[in-house]
């Protein structure tokens, strides 16, 4: 933890002359976001109101955290039984909070204190502007840290039932990794034993009593009411009855405020595809939610793909994704990229194919809703009469595409790229976005967005700053920490070839030289001989690698 002192300066929402659309909203202009950042730097060094207002929940292992960053920590089963209202206001959570009322830096949260460090805007600006978040500023402001709160935006994930085995996931997180780890035994990463099952983690089956949901229903008809958004993660939630339940819900109890949401891999069997997709139908034409979304998850294209995320189908998963938006009005489909290293060199023609997405989809039927309610451009494009109509929010723009970083396992984190990798595939694919923004008016909803574009471009800046680190373009790393995880990852693609029947550099030629590169630095971190085909122990560390926590990844 890092303290930077101790006198929280008075700082208010309302003392900030914010840059506003012509609705009246919040943009996420260049000045807004610096006026964001002083704003919390003046309330507290540490301040990050997701702390407070936002909260993922793994139901299915009792894993709870606020943003993704900082790793998910134990619910207490002693703490829910007492107080349902802890599967997000835990012990060990408000003690992170009072470090943040008393200007200090908690040091969970080093990603976005070292982006901004290095002069980027952070998650920790981004998520506390955002509408969810903003308006509960100066009363969080007034807390101590030992108050529960409702979190106005919710990711919940009832179960890790998955039909994938995503390569930077692990059997928290997926029944298909949990059945393959108990077959066939954890990956021996070096010193790791990497995605071990540990007997002490309890899972809960999505048809088995869990005290964690039973907690949930119990707090969700009162949290409800302060929700802005809600979304359902997974494993893959349409394989969770319990997401079907809360679908059913919302449409029996109707809230015209709520932003609702699904993460789905976009991959399920048909039958139960075509049963979400009626009742998307049923709360988006009945307006039960204000807006409805699913969050499908890629980063990459083809063979690539399929690779990254086993269990998938590329061809399956495009035909589902505009199934749904065929069959669908006034819905958005988000693409969540779980970017890591695998993703590196394919992002760039993944990007492409989004791009045609919103080229086809972002207008595709919103025109005609439009003459058919009676409203024209000239209409829709007054403030007046949004509002007058309760259309504000209401948006042709129907793909989005978000970039969250894989950090666990680290042998997956994109910063083991090379400066030639670098300089091949991520800056043109971070200046094709750039080269591809629109304007911030509704028109513009067929090119990427400004923070779509910072998004992928933090991640690089991040990389180059880890590169610099090397002796030459393609040589070995100078970083201890980069030469290992250079290391850990060659052993494990290995393993999950041997494992899977797969062949990463016939899926990734390109990525040859970079593989050999691995083996170089395993060989001179542990002094294994050219020619060793077992992996030589070496002595345990205390470090312990995690898999990905995952929202909608």
């Amino acid at each position: 933890m890092s303290n930077l002192g101790h006198n929280k300066q008075r700082a208010s929402v309302e003392d900030v002359e914010w840059d506003l659309n012509k609705y009246g909203h919040l943009e996420f202009t260049y000045d807004n976001r610096n006026k964001m950042k002083d704003l919390l730097d003046r309330t507290g060094c540490g301040f990050c109101l997701a702390k407070w207002t936002q909260v993922t929940m793994h139901l299915g292992n009792g894993l709870t955290h606020s943003c993704h960053h900082p790793g998910a920590h134990k619910i207490p089963l002693e703490e829910i039984k007492k107080n349902p209202a802890a599967l997000h206001n835990t012990n060990y959570k408000k003690e992170r909070r009072k470090e943040m009322l008393n200007n200090q830096r908690p040091a969970e949260c080093d990603f976005c204190w070292r982006v901004e460090d290095n002069g980027e805007i952070s998650d920790r600006v981004l998520k506390s502007m955002d509408q969810w978040s903003k308006p509960h500023h100066d009363m969080i402001n007034s807390l101590t840290g030992d108050e529960d709160w409702y979190p106005s935006y919710v990711e919940v994930s009832f179960a890790r039932t998955c039909n994938f085995k995503c390569s930077y996931c692990g059997p928290a997180f997926s029944s298909k990794w949990h059945e393959e780890i108990k077959q066939t035994g954890h990956y021996d990463i070096l010193n790791h034993k990497y995605n071990q099952i540990r007997d002490d983690e309890k899972h809960y089956a999505h048809n088995e009593d869990n005290p964690y949901i039973e907690a949930w229903w119990k707090w969700f008809p009162e949290a409800y009411k302060h929700m802005h958004t809600l979304r359902i993660t997974g494993g893959e939630p349409l394989l969770c009855k319990d997401t079907f339940k809360v679908m059913d819900w919302l449409i029996e109890n109707p809230n015209p405020e709520l932003e609702f949401s699904v993460n789905t891999n976009a991959c399920p069997p048909d039958k139960l595809w075509e049963k979400f997709i009626e009742k998307a139908k049923i709360l988006t034409e009945n307006n039960c939610v204000k807006k409805f979304a699913i969050y499908v998850s890629a980063e990459a294209t083809g063979p690539r793909t399929e690779y990254i995320r086993d269990g998938m189908d590329w061809d399956m998963f495009r035909r589902n994704v505009e199934s749904f938006l065929d069959q669908t009005v006034n819905t958005r489909a988000n693409f969540m990229c779980a970017f890591n290293f695998l993703s590196v060199t394919s992002f760039g023609d993944f990007l492409k194919w989004v791009l045609k997405l919103k080229q086809k989809y972002s207008y595709q039927g919103f025109f005609e809703w439009l003459e058919a309610e009676g409203i024209t451009r000239h209409d829709f494009d007054e403030p007046s009469f949004k509002e007058r109509k309760g259309m504000i929010g209401v948006s042709p723009n129907r793909i989005g595409i978000d970039i969250p970083y894989v950090r666990h396992p680290r042998f997956m984190d994109a910063q083991i790229v090379t400066m030639e990798l670098i300089e091949k595939y991520l800056i043109p694919a971070v200046d094709f976005m750039y080269s591809n923004l629109g304007t911030p008016d509704w028109y513009s909803c067929s090119r990427f967005e400004d923070w779509e574009a910072m998004k992928l471009k933090r991640i690089v800046v991040d990389c180059i700053l880890k590169a610099k680190q090397d002796d030459d373009y393609t040589g070995l790393s100078n970083n201890y920490e980069v030469s290992k995880r250079r290391a850990e990852f060659a052993r494990f693609i290995e393993e999950y070839d041997n494992r899977r029947g797969k062949d990463f550099t016939a899926v990734f030629p390109e990525l040859t030289d970079f593989y050999e590169l691995c083996m170089r630095e395993y060989r001179k971190l542990y002094n294994a001989p050219e020619d060793e085909v077992d992996w030589v122990s070496v002595p345990p560390e205390d470090e312990n690698v995690e898999t990905a926590q995952q929202s909608g990844t």
